[in-house]
C-alpha cells in the first residue's frame, strides 16, 4: 500500500478544501511512492509550508523515515496518525481483521480515515467498508484510493462507481463529495538485467453518479485504473439498515416495468418487431448483426468510445 504522486495531490486538495487531518487513521501503514523533494513542492504549492515541526525536522524525517506518510500527515495538520492492519508485521497501531466488526469504542474516533489500497484485499467487503464508515467522526471524512478497472488478480475485488455511490449514500450517513477516475499503477520492467519500476499515469476525470446520469457509468480501457473518492460523514446512521440496490433497477421495480435497455426509438422498435416477425430469432440474433457490419464498420470503435473516459455524460476531464 502506498501513495503515488496523484493520490498525494488528491490528499493535498482535500486538505485545502477543509478536510481535517487532526486524528488520522490509515488502513495499513502507508508507503510514499513520492520523493521528499516532490512532497515539499506539493506543500509549498498548497500553502502548507513550512510544516509545524519546521523545515529542518521535516526534511530529516523524510530522509530517515520509512513511513513518510505520517510525516506528511502531520504537515497537513494531523496531531495523531494511527494505522490498522490484520497483522502487526509493519507496526500498525491497531491490529484488527477488517472482516470482523470493530469494537464499539473505536467508533467515531477519527477525523479522517484513508484507504490507500486495502479494501480490495478484504473478503467481507460489506463489513470492511462499514467498519471504515463507523470509524469516522460525524463531520469527518473518508478517502478511498481503490482499483476500478484492469486490476484483475490484484486483490479479491475491483469496485465500480455505482457501488461506491450507493454505499456512501445519505441513508448510510455519508455524501460523496468528489470521485476521480484515472489510469494509475506502477509497472515493472528490466533493462540490462536491472529491474526497475515505472509510473503509469493518466488524466483525471470527474465520475458522475449513475443515479444522476440515469444510466450505467461503465468503463472499458487498456490501463490499470483507480477511483479516488472523498466522502463526508454527514450523520450517524445504522449502516446498511437498508441494503444498497443498483440505481437503474430501483425505478424499474417501482414502476413495475422493464426499462428500454437500448434506448430504442419508436420507429426503431417497429422495425425491430417487423424483422422478428419475418425471420427466425436465430437469424435476427446471429446473422443480421454480421450483415450490419458491412454498413456499420466502425461500430466497435464507437461502442468502445461510448464506454470510455470520452463519454462526457459519465466523465468530465479535469485539470489536476
Amino acid at each position: 500500500m502506498g501513495l503515488s504522486i496523484d493520490s498525494t495531490r488528491f490528499l493535498m486538495q482535500a486538505q485545502k478544501s477543509g478536510v481535517r487531518f487532526d486524528e488520522t487513521l490509515t488502513l495499513g501503514r502507508q508507503h510514499m511512492m513520492v520523493s521528499p523533494e516532490r512532497l515539499e513542492a506539493f506543500l509549498r504549492e498548497y500553502g502548507a509550508w513550512p510544516p509545524p515541526e519546521g523545515e529542518t525536522e521535516f526534511r530529516r524525517e523524510m530522509s530517515a523515515g520509512s513511513w513518510r506518510f505520517e510525516t506528511l500527515a502531520r504537515a497537513l495538520g494531523a496531531k495523531n496518525v494511527s494505522s490498522m492492519d490484520a497483522s502487526a508485521y509493519e507496526g500498525a497501531t491497531l491490529v484488527h481483521d477488517l472482516n470482523q466488526s470493530i469494537p464499539s469504542e473505536w467508533q467515531e474516533n477519527y477525523d479522517l480515515v484513508v484507504d490507500g489500497g486495502t479494501l480490495e484485499h478484504v473478503f467481507n467487503f460489506p463489513v470492511a467498508i462499514a467498519n471504515c464508515m463507523k470509524l469516522v467522526k460525524t463531520g469527518g471524512h473518508l478517502i478511498l484510493l481503490t482499483p476500478t478497472n484492469n486490476y484483475c488478480g490484484h486483490g479479491f475485488y475491483q469496485f465500480s462507481p455505482e457501488l461506491i455511490y450507493r454505499v456512501l449514500a445519505r441513508e448510510n450517513g455519508f455524501q460523496v463529495l468528489r470521485m476521480i477516475g484515472l489510469a494509475e499503477s506502477i509497472g515493472q520492467a528490466s533493462l540490462f538485467g536491472v529491474k526497475y519500476p515505472f509510473l503509469i499515469r493518466g488524466p483525471w476525470y470527474s465520475v458522475r453518479d449513475p443515479a444522476e446520469v440515469r444510466k450505467r457509468v461503465e468503463l472499458i480501457n487498456h490501463k490499470p485504473t483507480l477511483l479516488m473518492v472523498l466522502a463526508k460523514k454527514i450523520s450517524r446512521e445504522a449502516i446498511f439498515a437498508k441494503t444498497p440496490q443498483q440505481s437503474d433497477y430501483v425505478p424499474q421495480w417501482q414502476q413495475g416495468a422493464n426499462a428500454n435497455p437500448m434506448g430504442q426509438s419508436e420507429k426503431g422498435g417497429r422495425t425491430a418487431n417487423w424483422l422478428r416477425s419475418m425471420f427466425s430469432e436465430s437469424f435476427c440474433r446471429e446473422v443480421l448483426p454480421q450483415l450490419a457490419l458491412i454498413l456499420n464498420p466502425f461500430r466497435l470503435a464507437r461502442f468502445r468510445r461510448q464506454q470510455s473516459f470520452h463519454n462526457k455524460e459519465s466523465f468530465q476531464r479535469l485539470e489536476k
